[in-house]
């Protein structure tokens, strides 16, 4: 597997937004010894996969546009603003800490955040009021820990409330 970090620049060979030199650290710094005792080539998949899950589930959900349409990955971006308005450069650093968090799911169950997941919750009626919900990827609700790294980057889902 030829493995690429995606530099800040839209690498058309990119297949990951972090390092393992990164992610190592990022575990060591949590405490995480699934990932420490983990082989290299092992993390390595898990890495590559999260990012492309990510790009997958929260893709049209990212502010702005990509740098170019060759870029392998959807960071960088052009006219990308977090929700404090400030500009989200080369690959945010919420994005790589959201990638580590994701390849610890890829790392313990392989394809964990590509299986579709059952339909949840969409629609609450309580007597006159009724709070309806967008469908949305039954993944990224699945694992707060990646939503909560991204939340300041991604764009609002749609919720609508109708009075019956």
């Amino acid at each position: 597997m030829a493995f690429l970090v995606e530099d800040g620049t839209g690498l058309a060979g990119a297949n990951s937004y972090v390092s393992l030199a990164d992610a190592n650290a990022y575990f060591t710094d949590r405490g995480n010894t699934a990932w420490d005792e983990a082989e290299d080539e092992d993390k390595l998949a898990a890495l590559v996969r999260a990012s492309a899950a990510l790009d997958g589930m929260y893709g049209y959900r990212w502010p702005g546009t990509r740098y170019t349409d060759l870029q392998a990955l959807d960071w960088p971006r052009s006219g990308a603003w977090d929700r404090d308005s400030y500009p989200l450069t080369g690959v945010p650093q919420k994005v790589k800490e959201a990638t580590c968090e994701a390849a610890s799911v890829e790392l313990g169950t392989s394809g964990a955040l590509s299986k579709s997941a059952e339909p949840g919750l969409s629609e609450l009626t309580v007597g006159a009021i009724t709070k309806k919900w967008a469908s949305s990827s039954g993944a990224a609700n699945s694992y707060p820990a990646i939503g909560q790294k991204l939340a300041r980057i991604v764009r609002g889902g749609s919720m609508q409330m109708t009075r019956g």
